[in-house]
């Protein structure tokens, strides 16, 4: 099979994040069909929206900020940043012309996604085809997967990489979707990469030319198996994931 996961070229882009909601806003007060619950329409700078609960002139409680056609967050906010539970979507079209639509659902502080939440990025060619599809699930931190699973199907041989972090612990697998727990303990993976606080242990499905290196490839499997059923709730999770990233 010929490998086209590469490290360090990651297939998804960070999401960028306004820090700042409000400045220069000007409001158009519309009344509510609860008369209990004011809301307020704000322009913000440049093409910013906002329409949702409104105090001292900034949001606040739950409402939506466009940033543009393509470009919005529906939720809860505490003056005027995104604080609480709320979703997020952004397309945009790359410098190679391949489109992006990024989602996350869940909890945010701070302007920030921070807390537990799920995001979804597909990545699609000019010609319309899907060229990758992404899912993270778990908890967030500054934007960023803290803790949790990361599923990415793409246009690869292998076609699906796997990954699992907590803390020290980090499991990353190149396969396919199916039979992830059979292969597993027949130490059949395309490949395995498991980190535990000063264990480490990897290998692949090719065997070694040189003797001690397939001795360390074979000590490696061993080790593996030997933890099936402490990993097999994360090969279960991965394919469970899987199948909400399609190429289609």
């Amino acid at each position: 099979m010929q490998k086209l996961w590469q490290k360090g070229k990651a297939l998804s882009l960070p999401i960028i994040v306004s820090a700042s909601l409000i400045s220069g806003a000007l409001s158009v007060s519309i009344p509510a069909a609860n008369a209990a619950a004011t809301k307020e329409l704000l322009q913000l700078s440049g093409q910013t929206t906002y329409f949702g609960e409104v105090v001292n002139g900034q949001p606040h409680g739950r409402g939506t900020i466009k940033w543009s056609e393509y470009k919005q967050y529906s939720g809860d906010f505490v003056n005027g940043k995104r604080s609480g539970t709320g979703k997020y979507i952004n397309q945009y079209t790359d410098a190679d012309g391949q489109h992006h639509k990024v989602v996350y659902n869940g909890t945010w502080s701070n302007d920030t996604m921070s807390g537990k939440g799920t995001q979804t990025e597909k990545v699609t060619q000019m010609d319309g085809t899907i060229r990758s599809n992404e899912i993270q699930a778990g908890t967030f931190q500054n934007n960023g997967l803290q803790n949790g699973y990361q599923v990415i199907h793409a246009v690869a041989d292998p076609d699906y990489s796997f990954t699992y972090k907590n803390g020290n612990e980090v499991l990353a697998i190149l396969h396919t979707n199916r039979d992830l727990v059979q292969r597993w303990q027949q130490g059949e993976l395309f490949s395995v990469n498991y980190k535990n606080g000063s264990v480490q242990k990897k290998y692949s499905i090719f065997p070694e030319e040189i003797a001690a290196k397939e001795r360390q490839r074979q000590a490696a499997i061993k080790y593996l198996k030997g933890i099936t059923a402490k990993v097999t709730p994360h090969l279960q999770q991965f394919e469970k994931l899987s199948k909400q990233v399609p190429l289609k």
